[in-house]
């Protein structure tokens, strides 16, 4: 029975890699989508180097965040994303198994293997689409069993992050750590960001984007209000390694460094409310 379901396990994997869409075409499909019909502008693109390592920060207002820096950028883009966007299998079954659902009644209790299946396959197909176009799954407030494995994990994290930097990979953080709310301005930035760049020495790329507040909501969408709203993404001049702050101390250098990219970010937002 083990082998047998291995084997369907396989197969189910077979056939969602078949179906996985190169990130390329997934770009070129979802930037035609965009730019038809919503009304997206962008500036300074030509800010974002095309090759080696760097360091995307822009505030973070909504989910379309990471649809606009991926689709409008000239190059990859990887993201960190919350672990259960990679594996939503839980989450499917706890809905569909909840209390009072037909699924638990004795009667419909064979099919448990079959949607199980069917759901674990998608899960495996979400994933797989999901890391092709640039997604890394990290766990938010890891706390393990007990605080020297959450430190642990979070140091392993930041160490993979400068690994990918130093590998010339670009990589995407909104310094916030979270969607800020539509009139509570720009929140105070973590330091994670700045950390990272000092110890791969690679440039910081500070950008902005407005109007892009609850533009997935369904309120958004019901009322026609994405439509009409215009949303702006704007890349700056990058920060390059030789004007990051001289302190040797790490924890100094990143708050200084911080504090200037919270600066770029704050100024290109100001700029773009009065246009």
């Amino acid at each position: 029975m083990g082998a047998m379901s291995t084997a369907a396990d396989q197969s189910a994997h077979d056939v969602a890699r078949l179906f996985t869409i190169p990130r390329e075409q997934a770009r070129q499909l979802v930037k035609l989508i965009l730019e038809n019909l919503f009304q997206i502008q962008t500036a300074g693109l030509e800010n974002i180097p095309l090759e080696g390592g760097g360091l995307l920060v822009c505030n973070h207002t909504d989910y379309l965040d990471v649809l606009v820096q991926g689709v409008f950028s000239p190059r990859k883009v990887i993201f960190l994303g919350k672990n259960e966007l990679f594996e939503p299998d839980q989450e499917i079954k706890d809905f569909l198994y909840q209390s009072g659902s037909p699924l638990n009644l004795p009667v419909l209790a064979m099919l448990r293997p079959l949607i199980n299946q069917a759901i674990e396959a998608y899960g495996f197909a979400q994933k797989t689409q999901l890391l092709e176009w640039g997604g890394h799954p990290v766990i938010r407030n890891y706390r393990g069993s007990n605080a020297k494995a959450a430190v642990e994990y979070y140091q392993d994290l930041e160490d993979y992050m400068v690994s990918l930097l130093e590998e010339g990979k670009f990589l995407s953080i909104f310094p916030e750590g979270t969607r800020g709310e539509q009139h509570a301005g720009l929140q105070p930035f973590k330091s994670l960001a700045a950390k990272i760049a000092l110890r791969a020495r690679v440039p910081i790329i500070p950008a902005a984007i407005a109007g892009a507040h609850n533009f997935t909501s369904l309120g958004a969408f019901l009322t026609g209000d994405v439509f009409r709203r215009q949303v702006q993404f704007r890349v700056g001049t990058a920060i390059a390694p030789a004007d990051f702050p001289k302190e040797t101390d790490l924890k100094k250098g990143a708050k200084e460094l911080t504090r200037q990219m919270q600066k770029q970010v704050q100024e290109m937002l100001n700029a773009m409310s009065t246009t």
